[in-house]
Order: C-alpha cells, then structure tokens, then sequence
C-alpha cells in the first residue's frame, strides 16, 4: 500500500486537498496503531497462556500475516518491499515451527512486548492524540482569529497594528504546528520500518534460540532475518541522515511561505524572529514571481440592497470563505466553498464548486467599502461584479496582478 507524500508546500498552503490527504495518513496510522495492539495483545497470551501455546501461536501468525506495510512514495524501493513482506514471513515460519513448540523466555515481556507497546503508545498513540489535538486547536485558533481580523473596521485603524501583529504570531504558530505534525507523522511511518520490524526480528529469533527441536528450521530461515535486519538498518541509517536536512528544509519552506501570508507586518516581525535586531524591513525587497497560476483562501461577499442615498457601501455580515483557483491563461476562475466538511470531503466540496471565465478585475477603493483588502471582479456572461476580500494586502496585490487588475476609475467635478 502506497500513500502520497504530505509535501511541506503542500501543508503551509492548507488546501482541501492537503487535508484529504492528511487524513488518509492519519487513518493508516490509526490502523496501524489496532494491528500492533492486537499483536502486543496476542504476544503476551503466547507468554501467559503456555498450554494453549500452539493456538495462540497461530492467531499471532495470523495477525502478522494480515498486516499491512504502508510506505510513502510513488512505488516501493526493493528494500521496502523486502520490509513489508518481512512481516508475513514472520507469520509463515510461526505456522512451521508450530509443531515444536517450546517455552519462550521468561523475559519476554521485557526485550520483545514493551518495545512494541512504547512505539505504539509513545510513537503512533503521540502522534494521533497530542500532536494531532495541538494542531487542531491551532487550526482552529487561527482561522476563527482570521475571520476576526478581516472583519475589523475601518473605523479602527489605531487597532490594525496590534490585530496585524498577533495574527502574524497566530499564523507562524499555525503553519510551524502543521509542519511539524506532518513532519510528526511522516516521521513515525518511517521509524515503523526498524523499531516495529526490528522488535519483530528479535521476537521471532529469540523463538529460534529455545526451540530446539526447530533448530534445523532456524538454521534455513536465519539468513533471511539476516537480510532484513540489514535492510533495516539501513532504513534506519537513511532516516538519521535525513533527518537533519528535513529540519532545515521545514524552516526555510516556512520563512518563504511566511514573506507572501497573511498580514503585511509578518516582514519585520520575521526580521526580529531570524537576527533579533529590529530594523526597517525593506519592502521592495521581496520578489515577485510569476505564475500561470493563483490559488488560495478569499472571502466573497453576499451584497444585500441598500439604500441609493448611502454612497458607501454598507456591508453585511455574510461573507463565505472559498479556496479559489485563477489559471491566467484560460482566464477562468474556481470558487470552492471551504467549511469544516469541506476540507476533508474534497469531493462533496467539488460538487458544490463555482467556474466562471473573469472579464475584468479591478480594485475596491478603500473609501467605497467598510473594509480591507477587497476588489471586484465581474464574469463574462454576468453584469453585476462579485466583492471579494483578500487575506492581506499584499495578497491582495498579488491577485491583481495575475487577474491584470486595474485600479478603480475616479471622477472629479471640475
């Protein structure tokens, strides 16, 4: 079994797919988490239960056998594949030696049972609970301070510095929580090749060792384990070497995400974070890059009728929050409704899904709506334009110039 890999650009832009994706990761982990407790389970009736040896011996080989290996990637290496069939091996020569079997060693519980049980508890039950449960709240802590932020009038400018600040903190604590729970998570699927198999070795050797009426069979089967403790090893070489750099990788793909996220004061706060030093933040200094391609999180606004004699628009609370993706060479525009649901039923989310082929953009004046970051666009086959609300200004910016924006017509009465 094969899963995609949780891509950190993938995890720093939050998408739906991203988090369809998550939780597919998270439901092999929880499978995973059953089979191991059903196999510590079943380990220790082998140890307590010496007279129904042979039967428990066989549902033990039965789990190995129904086990299921999960790696990431395309396609398993020859290696990894060596790995997951490893473990129904182990389950096939339990079924051999069944016929001969011998008291195992008193310090099982010890050297085989409680290394499995503290990679299931301490390894996948940390992921699936503490981890997980941080990023959730941060999650939630974040979008909910979002949508607070954005709704701040304009009327209150003297608290746009302070909002801006604390969603700058709040949104570098929501991507560094995802990072790490999905470096989290890819990191106990990878140690599941050598501490849960090498665990697995060890028991299924120590069996050798006191059977002695099965000591030709362990004589044929040794050079097999030999292998896999050579593969592992090396899984587990490759995980240390590796390591290092996906640290380093987390920490510059968050620092570039952070210079284009949400909230324009992200730059200096970012200047103080890396330096400690609070200098002026040069803002012509980021780049700009181009792409045939936009997409992210935007907040459209559901116009209601207002009275000709108010000349700003008065708006209403009901804004929805959509992932919208823009491809400039085709002009067309996908408004894909976000809720709770939607972010892991992508399907039921592309049901629901908004195209149309974009006829013209152009910026809200700051002084024609009650607040920030919006621009209008307008579809071809409609004559009423839609608002929409930016996550920041600088995203908003960036809208703009791969929709070829344009700024929004003054008259003056001469």
């Amino acid at each position: 079994m094969v899963l995609r890999p949780l891509e950190f650009a993938d995890c720093l832009s939050d998408s739906p797919w991203f988090r369809q994706n998550l939780r597919e990761h998270e439901s092999v982990l929880e499978d995973a988490h059953k089979n191991i407790k059903n196999i510590e389970v079943q380990c220790r009736e082998l140890i307590q239960c010496t007279r129904k040896l042979s039967v428990a011996q066989r549902a033990f080989a039965k789990s190995l056998k129904e086990f299921k290996f999960v790696t990431i990637g395309s396609t398993q290496t020859d290696d990894e594949q060596k790995i997951a069939e490893c473990v129904s091996k182990f389950g096939d020569f339990v079924s051999q030696i069944e016929d001969h079997r011998e008291k195992i060693i008193e310090d099982s519980e010890i050297h085989f049972i409680e290394p499995l049980r503290k990679f299931r508890v301490e390894g996948i039950g940390k992921v699936l609970h503490d981890d997980k449960k941080r990023y959730e709240k941060e999650s939630n802590k974040f979008y909910a301070s979002l949508e607070k932020h954005l709704h701040l009038s304009t009327a209150r400018k003297n608290d746009f510095k302070e909002a801006d600040a604390q969603l700058d903190m709040q949104q570098r604590n929501f991507c560094s929580c995802s990072l790490d729970y999905v470096t989290a998570i890819q990191a106990v699927q990878e140690r599941m090749k050598f501490e849960f198999v090498e665990t697995l070795c060890s028991f299924v050797y120590s069996w050798l060792t006191f059977y002695h009426v099965g000591h030709v069979t362990h004589e044929d089967f040794k050079p097999f384990l030999s292998e896999v403790q050579s593969k592992v090893q090396k899984a587990k070489q490759s995980f240390e070497e590796t390591k290092e750099y996906y640290v380093q990788l987390k920490d510059k793909m968050l620092i570039n995400h952070l210079k284009n996220a949400v909230g324009f004061n992200f730059h200096k706060s970012l200047n103080v974070f890396q330096t400690g030093k609070s200098d002026k933040f040069n803002e012509n200094s980021t780049p700009r890059t181009a792409s045939s391609i936009k997409q992210g999180y935007i907040f459209a606004h559901e116009k209601s009728k207002i009275p000709k004699t108010i000349s700003r628009d008065v708006l209403s609370n009901r804004w929805t929050m959509y992932y919208c993706v823009y491809q400039k060479e085709t002009r067309i525009f996908t408004m894909i409704p976000v809720n709770n649901t939607a972010r892991t039923d992508m399907k039921g989310a592309l049901g629901q899904s908004v195209s149309f082929k974009l006829k013209t953009c152009t910026r809200r004046a700051s002084d024609s709506i009650d607040k920030r970051f919006c621009f209008d666009v307008l579809a071809m086959d409609r004559t009423e334009q839609m608002t929409l609300q930016a996550l920041s200004e600088e995203d908003r910016r960036q809208w703009l110039d791969a929709m070829d924006g344009r700024e929004p017509v003054r008259f003056y009465i001469i």
